[in-house]
């Protein structure tokens, strides 16, 4: 078998992925794929993975938000409602409009 079997999936935000890139690359040499995935966090990352780490937590605590949808939330970090109804529009259910100021009141915490 070539590579390694898979024992574990979770979804990471992008700031994640990229602090484990980074441990990874103090072990050796990182491959073209993950320079590149790594080229690419630190481009779109908007937060530390500390800050993206507190944010899931905060998010998760809004009524109907998966964990995966929080990790979704922070790696686009909606502006404005019309962005954030955007994210939703997939959904089989609506997100009410007061859920949706707590998410970008949330969100507005961690904006730089």
């Amino acid at each position: 078998m070539i590579g390694k079997k898979l024992t574990n999936s979770e979804p990471i935000s992008l700031a994640e992925a990229k602090e484990l890139i980074e441990v990874r690359k103090k072990e050796g040499e990182l491959s073209y794929e993950q320079n590149l995935t790594l080229e690419y966090t630190k481009k779109f990352s908007k937060l530390s993975a500390d800050d993206a780490r507190a944010l899931v937590n905060e998010l998760l605590q809004i009524e109907k938000l998966t964990r995966v949808q929080a990790i979704e939330l922070i790696d686009l970090f909606p502006k404005n409602l019309d962005e954030l109804r955007l994210i939703f529009t997939k959904e089989h259910f609506v997100m009410s409009d007061e859920d949706l100021q707590k998410i970008l009141g949330v969100l507005d915490k961690y904006r730089k």
